[in-house]
């Protein structure tokens, strides 16, 4: 007798082009793998037939896609599949995943799992925020003080958490390279972001030098906006950021390196004599075209190791980043400065807040918020989708210190961000995502993922408003106003 399957298909990210065909294939019908030189680098397709189930891909990682999705085809149809042909491959080269590992420390197990996870649903960069105000992560040989003084601070007081504990860890070379290793074989980037001038409070604590006023400092405790940068005016600044950029790049084989550039005051620089000749003698306007002169002797020293530096949005509002600098995009486009960026050729990551920011509750990002992103914004002009790289989902850690908290505010979101970069504008109504996602949860008790459940995805306007308010008794009156 002849089948021919009128059910659903329920993968995530949803396939580019899948349709049923006559028949079953029974449990232990032969699996074959084929390269394919033909498709794409992450494109594959995948005919399953009574006879057999062919996987065709890209060597590497279009082959283990193929894999991916058969094995979700299995956690919903069982043994015994439908025959189905599926023509598959993304919209977006860059989706990513962010996890700040600078404000709380995430043990390399707890950083696998997270990466198993969304390699799962197709993920390909993992932008792990390493440095911040509050710690710098990574052991370093240049310059050592990095691990030893910077990666420990004396105390936790984010939001309403007190601790006067001290509070550290760094992850030795060797366990970076078993991370970059590990993502490797799934198909994902490692991305690492060491953010400046700004949020560098950790690294002057172990060389003051660096910073304008040269004056000791300690390892930030709390969250917030810290007036210490480095000094733009000192040569000896761009030494040791050189120096430490090579020291991190043989560790960091990528492509992509973040360099930050958000939430920088500029006090320091406006006061200090050196700055403001540095200022002078390279006929700078304002401090916000030093933060553009600044960004771009790093950036050009990434792209003379063959990298492509990424920033954050702030950092191009001066006019004068160079247009080979990526832009991360999670504030509103003030007075189209980034669609200035990218008119002159420069390419978008898209990481707003409102849909893309996993560390604030449900009920201020649901999940249908995140699997709305725009993805071609309208602000952007006609032809701005075509300079967007594709989007990235972020989790900030200052509230966060427990693994399960960690899970339970990124999943399910990241997969939703997944199916955004995957599927583009051609991906599907959010209720059919929705109800996708509800087959395939078991995918996170596969994995041992505490995964928000279903009820919590889109809460009721009570549930919103309570968690909310929960969320801002983390702030101060004076931060909410």
């Amino acid at each position: 007798m002849v089948v021919h399957w009128k059910g659903e298909f329920y993968m995530i990210p949803r396939p580019r082009k899948m349709k049923f065909t006559e028949g079953i294939a029974a449990k232990g019908v032969p699996v074959k793998e084929q390269i394919c030189p033909e498709l794409g680098v992450e494109e594959y397709c995948i005919h399953i037939s009574p006879e057999q189930i062919l996987l065709e891909g890209s060597p590497g990682i279009g082959l283990f896609y193929a894999r991916t999705t058969l094995g979700q085809l299995r956690m919903i149809y069982g043994e015994e599949l439908p025959c189905m042909e599926i023509e598959d491959g993304p919209a977006y080269s860059y989706r990513s995943f962010q996890i700040d590992c600078a404000r709380h420390y995430f043990s390399v197990d707890e950083l696998k799992k997270m990466i198993r996870m969304s390699a799962e649903f197709k993920l390909n960069h993992f932008h792990w925020h390493i440095s911040d105000d509050q710690g710098f992560r990574l052991e370093s040989r240049r310059y050592p003080r990095l691990h030893e003084i910077s990666s420990v601070r004396a105390g936790d007081h984010f939001g309403n958490y007190h601790s006067d504990q001290k509070s550290g860890g760094y992850y030795t070379r060797d366990e970076v390279k078993d991370i970059v290793d590990y993502c490797g074989n799934l198909g994902i980037e490692v991305v690492p972001e060491v953010d400046m001038p700004g949020h560098v409070t950790a690294i002057l604590a172990a060389y003051p030098e660096l910073s304008c006023l040269g004056e000791p400092v300690e390892v930030g405790m709390k969250a917030g906006i810290f007036k210490e940068l480095f000094c733009a005016g000192k040569e000896e600044t761009f030494t040791f950021i050189e120096m430490l950029l090579d020291d991190l790049l043989e560790i960091f084989p990528g492509k992509y390196f973040h360099i930050g550039g958000d939430e920088a005051p500029k006090e320091r620089w406006k006061a200090c004599p050196r700055c403001q000749k540095r200022m002078e003698e390279e006929g700078l306007k304002n401090a916000q075209e030093l933060q553009g002169y600044f960004c771009n002797r790093i950036a050009s020293y990434l792209r003379a190791k063959g990298r492509i530096p990424i920033v954050w949005n702030e950092a191009v509002y001066g006019g004068n980043v160079d247009k080979g600098v990526a832009v991360q995009l999670w504030t509103e486009d003030k007075d189209n400065q980034i669609k200035a960026h990218l008119d002159k050729g420069g390419k978008a990551i898209l990481a707003m807040v409102d849909h893309c920011y996993c560390d604030y509750p449900y009920g201020m990002h649901s999940l249908k918020d995140m699997y709305e992103l725009e993805v071609s914004p309208a602000e952007f002009g006609e032809d701005g989708g075509e300079a967007v790289l594709g989007a990235e989902c972020l989790v900030w850690t200052e509230f966060i210190r427990e693994n399960e908290r960690l899970e339970e505010l990124c999943w399910p979101r990241f997969a939703a961000s997944a199916e955004v970069g995957w599927c583009g504008k051609a991906r599907s109504e959010y209720g059919d995502f929705r109800d996708r996602l509800t087959k395939l949860f078991p995918l996170f008790e596969k994995y041992g993922v505490h995964a928000t459940k279903p009820e919590g995805w889109d809460p009721d306007e009570e549930t919103a408003a309570r968690q909310t308010e929960e969320f801002q008794m983390n702030f101060s009156e004076e931060d909410r106003e």
